[in-house]
């Protein structure tokens, strides 16, 4: 690198943000001409990468600019190879009569801008983008694994042919030959990356549909056309890595995956259904690295509602029941009450199908149904092993109930779930199970029954007002000039306006009054009422204390209490306005 050059670097990384001139010169001096360099600059977060780009662009005489993938032909993307798009994040953006634009964030990747030009059949323009933008594009027009999937085709390897495909389950080992794994990798990484939950592989009618859980929702991933032609392959690459019998495709199967995912663990659990269009594959993604976080101050209550579980988890013995619908962290709940009270001087056992997360100091037990360990025959040999503390996984069943009633009778404090839409229905779902009332009433001490609503996303976040008579509507107990927010949607949340998720609880306590109404078998709407006199907020009350603390908004919260209050999604007052 020539004396000039060098300090026209040093300048331009010092007008983009560099906090020292020494900053400045280490930075210049990686410069190899093989790609790397921009990355190197923005990855090491000294510099502003909007100001980086300018100063670039105008060294370059390139412009800057910001692309929108929406309005990229498809026609435009067959003119770049997508495997060398992907290899050095280059991107056809448009063609004109007499050249090709060409978006890059790295105009010093000499190489890939000389092989570029031997690519194509007219002049370069080329512009900047930024970074992130950039990439998003990549993957949104090409879909993810899209020079993976190029490669195959290419290569005209046999999709069926899959005996010699080994059985690693580790994310970052790509072997080259083995492409449909490269593939499969890839779909799982990205998942990983944008916090998925939950892998849906669904074949359908004339394509195969590929798609991520992201804070609740499903979202369709973007993937490369003719997908269906690699669907045996795929899904059998899925059941080899779970320990499936690759062979039986006309009976649903379950299995598990422990994955190395850089340096994080996860566990997978897959199943398998058989559908008129093929084999549909869901993988559940659990990070064995969350085992940490798990604690009180992770539910986030609020002190009222901190109080009343502390007082139920100080208790020696009793019954408490978290429900709520499949996905509305019931697990989580119970794993937090568990390692609050975890000691040496107590002795805690759980059984569930599956364990989900493993809890230190903590006896947990898998139910294997295949042979014959149910939670009701589970939970009758833990009560053997003198355990202070139980958690069943749920309560399914009117022996498991009735068995999880015993232990709590003898002395035990026994934790377990029911899936009921509110606090008020495990107490219901429990009589339909027949169970006795007066059981039911003196060894239940609570239910808490709770959902998750998404939160804000904190990068695009604005203020926005509703119309009075749209929050006397929902019932929101809030001032209407309170300052409400929502997301307005970027790059950053999948222009969602939501970005995480947290849990809104309602926790109705086993009151004297309360265990009369059990006694006379009252219906739920008896016991709500009730429930209410006695100081129970509501799931939608809990939702409106997160709307005032700017964590989510009232939409989400209507979303998620449907059956809690009346609706008003309809109402001709329902659009929130923008601030000005």
């Amino acid at each position: 690198m020539s004396p000039a050059l060098n300090q026209s670097l040093v300048n331009i990384l010092l007008a983009s943000g560099a906090p020292s001139r020494e900053d400045a010169v280490a930075l210049a001096s990686n410069l190899n001409g093989s790609g790397s360099w921009t990355a190197d600059v923005l990855n090491s977060g000294k510099v502003d990468e909007q100001k980086f780009l300018n100063e670039i662009g105008s060294f370059f005489g390139v412009p800057v600019m910001s692309i929108d993938a929406k309005r990229i032909e498809r026609t435009t993307l067959t003119i770049l190879p997508s495997r060398f798009v992907f290899q050095h994040n280059i991107l056809p953006i448009e063609e004109k009569e007499n050249s090709v634009v060409l978006a890059t964030y790295d105009l010093f990747n000499s190489t890939g801008r000389e092989l570029a030009a031997q690519l194509l059949k007219k002049p370069a323009e080329w512009v900047l983008v930024p970074r992130g933008q950039l990439l998003r594009a990549m993957k949104t027009l090409y879909g993810v694994g899209a020079e993976t999937f190029d490669e195959i085709l290419k290569t005209n390897r046999s999709f069926e042919a899959l005996q010699d495909i080994e059985t690693s389950t580790d994310l970052n080992a790509d072997d080259p030959e083995a492409s449909v794994v490269k593939f499969v990798n890839q779909i799982i990484r990205e998942a990983i990356h944008e916090r998925a939950t939950d892998i849906h592989v669904e074949p359908l009618e004339n394509d195969l549909r590929i798609r991520y859980r992201i804070d609740g929702i499903l979202h369709e991933v973007a993937v490369p056309p003719q997908l269906r032609l690699l669907q045996s392959a795929i899904i059998s690459r899925l059941k080899v890595m779970a320990h499936m019998d690759i062979a039986e495709r006309r009976l649903p199967q379950d299995g598990r995956i422990n994955l190395q995912a850089a340096s994080a663990t996860i566990d997978v659990r897959v199943s398998t259904i058989p559908t008129v269009n093929g084999e549909s594959i869901s993988l559940r993604l659990l990070s064995r690295d969350q085992q940490q976080a798990f604690g009180f101050e992770r539910l986030d209550l609020s002190p009222k509602q901190t109080a009343i579980m502390k007082r139920l988890l100080a208790q020696p013995n009793g019954i408490v029941l978290v429900t709520g619908p499949t996905g509305s962290g019931k697990s989580t709940s119970l794993y937090c009450f568990l390692s609050s009270i975890n000691s040496v001087q107590r002795r805690i056992i759980t059984i569930e199908e599956p364990v989900e997360y493993r809890l230190p100091g903590v006896s947990q037990i898998d139910v294997k149904p295949e042979i014959d360990l149910t939670f009701a025959k589970g939970l009758r040999h833990i009560l053997r092993q003198d355990p202070n503390v139980v958690m069943v996984g749920e309560i399914r069943d009117v022996e498991t109930a009735d068995i999880a009633i015993r232990a709590a009778m003898t002395g035990h404090l026994v934790f377990s779930t029911l899936h009921t839409n509110d606090a008020v229905g495990g107490i219901t779902r429990l009589i339909d199970m027949e169970v006795e009332p007066f059981l039911l009433s003196s060894v239940v001490k609570a239910f808490l029954a709770q959902r998750l609503v998404r939160t804000i996303c904190p990068d695009c976040k604005e203020v926005v007002g509703y119309p009075v008579e749209y929050l006397h509507e929902i019932g929101a107990d809030i001032p209407p000039d309170f300052k409400f927010y929502r997301g307005a949607g970027c790059e950053n949340c999948r222009h969602t306006g939501y970005q995480g998720r947290l849990a809104i609880y309602e926790i109705c306590v086993i009151t004297e009054p309360l265990k009369r109404l059990i006694m006379q078998k009252a219906d739920g709407g008896e016991l709500k009422k009730c429930a209410i006199r006695e100081g129970m907020l509501t799931l939608r009350q809990d939702g409106w204390r997160r709307v005032t603390e700017g964590k989510t908004t009232i939409e989400e919260v209507v979303r998620v209490t449907q059956t809690d209050e009346v609706m008003a999604e309809s109402s001709e007052f329902s659009e929130p306005v923008v601030a000005g």
